[in-house]
């Protein structure tokens, strides 16, 4: 009788806490940091401008995607990419900072609220020279591009849901260490080659006579007149 009520307990907490799962939501919980690198600049010559999407998809979604092509997927107006709702981060050579995706935001909530079996990740980068090559030479499209990367996300109470650390290349996208990517981030521009504005103050100690200009620290008062 004993084993007959902890068996009944037990059913009745395992669909307390499946119900939990599938009216919430998948419960995993983790950051995803996506980082720009240094190699974007020696792939391309430059720090070319690029997105990134985030997307929850499920197995049969993820087979439907390694068909599409990012170029394909990232056409404008493109219903699959409106379909999925994805988040979107913006990259340029002006904006090479790393971005995260919260576990605590409400785009993350919304994502995994869809309870999605795995985590998808594109970039709008085109193929590196050797990687186009090899790609043109495939017989099929059916290859996972390496401008994806696949996720799947844990599901199991007690797992462990570690925070994902991708790099973009010129190679695709990287699973690397936060300690890797953060190396590799590209550096700031040098601030002596940007344009930079004074404030000029000029007095002229008789009429006529010649200008006597200075610079103005940013945040003070002018000098007099006189």
């Amino acid at each position: 009788m004993k084993n007959i009520l902890l068996l009944t307990a037990a059913l009745v907490l395992g669909g307390a806490v499946s119900g939990c799962s599938s009216s919430e939501g998948t419960s995993a919980s983790f950051d995803v940091s996506i980082y720009p690198s240094k190699d974007l600049a020696r792939t391309y010559g430059y720090y070319p401008s690029f997105e990134v999407d985030i997307l929850g998809a499920g197995q049969e979604d993820v087979i439907k995607l390694s068909k599409y092509s990012p170029e394909r997927y990232f056409e404008s107006e493109s219903p699959l990419r409106k379909y999925f709702s994805p988040v979107t981060y913006r990259f340029s050579d002006n904006n090479l900072r790393m971005k995260k995706f919260r576990a605590d935001s409400p785009e993350y909530r919304k994502l995994m609220g869809r309870s999605p079996e795995y985590l998808m990740v594109l970039v709008n980068l085109p193929l590196a020279g050797d990687q186009k090559k090899k790609d043109e030479d495939k017989k099929d499209d059916t290859g996972l591009d390496p401008r994806k990367f696949v996720y799947k996300i844990p599901t199991g109470f007690f797992d462990e849901n570690p925070d994902l650390h991708l790099k973009i290349a010129g190679t695709g996208i990287i699973r690397t260490t936060r300690e890797d990517a953060e190396e590799d981030l590209p550096e700031a521009p040098e601030t002596e080659k940007q344009p930079k504005s004074v404030e000029l103050r000029c007095v002229s100690e008789k009429k006529g006579g010649k200008l006597d200009c200075r610079e103005i620290p940013p945040g003070s008062e002018p000098p007099d007149n006189h």
